[in-house]
């Protein structure tokens, strides 16, 4: 298969060229975009120059910063049978999709026309209800406006919250929330009220993340506020976005494979102000320890991207994945057999990890002791009282919780939080 391009866009505005022939990807910047005042390179392995950017036999940076705007694991099988394309075709994927981005990049076949301005097509629970139940055979995007569902490997769809109620963009018409219903496999119950529940508590441990909601249609459904999107003149404006994979000129493949400490302090290099960077990714790390989140991989970190620079974006797909392994749910893995997502320094499992180690971690950030030693004992002193707070603040809240989601809200505090907090005293 050879000589298949496509032509990149922002907010309509033409940003370059991408091309593949015979396997081998390239991407070059239209010279409009370039001369522009306002013109940033899409990642830094991407930068800006005139010449044409063509993948090497090793380094890939065409082909894996836009392989990464794709779904990942079952989501992109789904979307590959969907559309009659091989999964391995990722260049076939960005074109049958490409189109319905629900990112800043759009990308059309040439003499495509932009996608018009659109509007709002009402989502009904009853609608969103019976896509829920359909999965995971069928994509919960099936039936969408934009069928293209956003990068990762759980299921979402790109919605319009408006007065309070739900709606799927069509068109050019820019998404402002995720929406994520409950994990369809059985080893993660009640995913929803435990991101709910895991958000909400790193926004009250001063981390910072998007605002987040759940609702009933009668499944639970979690909603989480873009942090990829501006409101100018009444209008949602779409941001360049990209994860720390993109930032890195890595694979997603290897999203957990290159995360370390020194990868955190090299993201923090990248960015403005890299001494707070330096400051907020060690705050996630420690967060990300106390609730056993062991899928804190690098596509789970993103970066806003601009003329001015690149900067950290708020945090999300924050889990206490390690509940999952406890005893609550019928397992004896928490925290002796637990894997980090990768190795903290020379820890590579949850209960390898202490006081000493998370301090070691914030100095090979890049922060001075007292500055880590600060970090770690505020949100190890504080969370517990947090997270109590937290769950008797949700029973007091107009919407019924399940005994289910009520104990899996205590799971967290008491199966994980709590010895965590011991275990780095």
């Amino acid at each position: 298969m050879s000589g298949r391009s496509l032509l990149a866009s922002i907010n309509g505005r033409p940003v370059g060229t991408l091309a593949e022939e015979n396997g081998v990807w390239s991407f070059q910047y239209d010279e409009p975009w370039l001369e522009a005042a306002d013109r940033f390179a899409l990642s830094p392995p991407l930068p800006l120059q005139d010449d044409k950017i063509v993948d090497g036999s090793t380094q890939r940076p065409v082909q894996w910063f836009f392989d990464n705007l794709l779904p990942e694991e079952g989501q992109r099988l789904l979307l590959s049978k969907s559309a009659k394309i091989r999964e391995a075709d990722a260049f076939g994927l960005l074109e049958h999709y490409g189109a319905e981005s629900a990112g800043a990049l759009t990308l059309l076949r040439p003499g495509e026309p932009n996608p018009d301005e659109g509007g709002l097509k009402p989502l009904t629970d009853k609608s969103l209800s019976r896509r829920i139940r359909d999965l995971p055979n069928v994509p919960l995007t099936q039936k969408a406006s934009k069928r293209m569902s956003l990068a990762g490997a759980q299921h979402k769809l790109a919605v319009v919250v408006e007065d309070g109620k739900l709606y799927e963009p069509v068109g050019a018409r820019a998404s402002t929330h995720i929406l994520k219903p409950d994990h369809p496999d059985e080893d993660y119950p009640h995913s929803v009220i435990n991101e709910w529940f895991s958000m909400r508590l790193a926004k009250a441990m001063g981390l910072d993340v998007p605002a987040v909601e759940r609702r009933y249609v009668p499944e639970p459904i979690y909603l989480i506020e873009r942090f990829d999107r501006e409101k100018v003149g009444g209008r949602w404006r779409r941001l360049h976005a990209i994860d720390a994979c993109q930032l890195l000129n890595l694979d997603r493949s290897y999203k957990y494979s290159q995360g370390s400490i020194e990868t955190l302090a090299k993201l923090a290099a990248a960015c403005r102000g890299p001494a707070v960077v330096r400051t907020k990714l060690f705050q996630w790390l420690i967060f990300n320890v106390l609730i056993g989140n062991s899928d804190a991989h690098l596509k789970n970190l993103s970066f806003l991207v601009s003329a001015s620079g690149v900067t950290l974006a708020p945090h999300y797909d924050v889990l206490a994945t390690g509940l999952y392994d406890s005893r609550l749910y019928q397992q004896k893995n928490w925290p002796d057999r637990t894997s980090l997502a990768w190795p903290i320094l020379e820890a590579e499992r949850f209960a390898e990890l202490t006081f000493d180690k998370l301090l070691e971690a914030g100095q090979a950030i890049g922060l001075q002791k007292p500055a880590a030693e600060r970090q770690i004992r505020q949100q190890r002193d504080k969370i517990l009282g947090v997270a109590e707070q937290l769950y008797g603040a949700s029973l007091e809240n107009e919407l019924e919780t399940s005994p289910a989601e009520q104990r899996c809200m205590r799971g967290i505090i008491h199966a994980v939080i709590k010895p965590m907090v011991q275990q780095v005293s």
